[in-house]
């Protein structure tokens, strides 16, 4: 029997496929005791530039702790990444055919300045969703699943900047315009999509699900 359930952790600005995944199952839960992992899409994006693709990438407080969770991390201001952030966005996007019809509530969040890591993600997620006309029966919930459970696909650290798509059962690109470039790049951020597709976005999340 098909698990109807996803299990998986925020992200920032998520990529592509994330939205496949949150699209493909009919219950997903956002899992609010997860474990902090370095270098994964937690607190970075990839977006498309004029040269070359960006990393954006959030700065967390140090902390002494080596097991930290997600929830717990709390953002670094004094680095000063949102401008850079921003304005990057901004540079990348600014000529992107729906740019500037969602760009302002996206810069919103970004400007109330959460303290926290989870916070923000959860911010930027919601907003994402409405701009993709996504009804998802989301939950955010502390979970302790066990592996293997019958009805629960547990996807956690399975979207990760180390992992290949090419292998993946669920998601399966589906092209469409780029500002830069002349080769379509796939799974980028979802603001990559939906800057550059505006309401056509979710319809190409859509052909973009594969078989579970």
């Amino acid at each position: 029997m098909t698990k109807n359930t996803l299990l998986i952790e925020l992200h920032y600005l998520p990529c592509i496929q994330y939205f496949v995944y949150l699209k493909s199952f009919s219950e997903v839960i956002i899992d609010l005791g997860d474990k902090y992992d370095k270098q994964t899409y937690r607190n970075r994006c990839v977006i498309n530039g004029a040269n070359n693709l960006e990393k954006l990438i959030i700065p967390i407080k140090k902390n002494r702790s080596e097991q930290r969770l997600t929830s717990e991390l709390e953002i670094d201001y004094q680095q000063k990444w949102l401008g850079k952030h921003l304005r990057a966005i901004q540079s990348c996007y600014g000529k992107a055919p729906f740019f500037e019809f969602y760009v302002d509530d996206l810069f919103d969040i970004f400007n109330k300045r959460p303290n926290n890591l989870l916070e923000l993600n959860k911010q930027l997620l919601t907003k994402c969703l409405e701009f993709l006309d996504f009804n998802i029966n989301l939950k955010f919930d502390n979970v302790n699943f066990k592996r293997g459970e019958k009805y629960v696909r547990d996807a956690k650290n399975e979207i990760n900047p180390k992992n290949s798509i090419s292998e993946n059962v669920i998601f399966c690109p589906n092209p469409y315009f780029q500002v830069f470039g002349n080769n379509f790049v796939n799974n980028l951020s979802i603001i990559d999509l939906i800057f550059c597709e505006g309401p056509q976005a979710g319809s190409i999340i859509q052909k973009s699900c594969a078989s579970l």
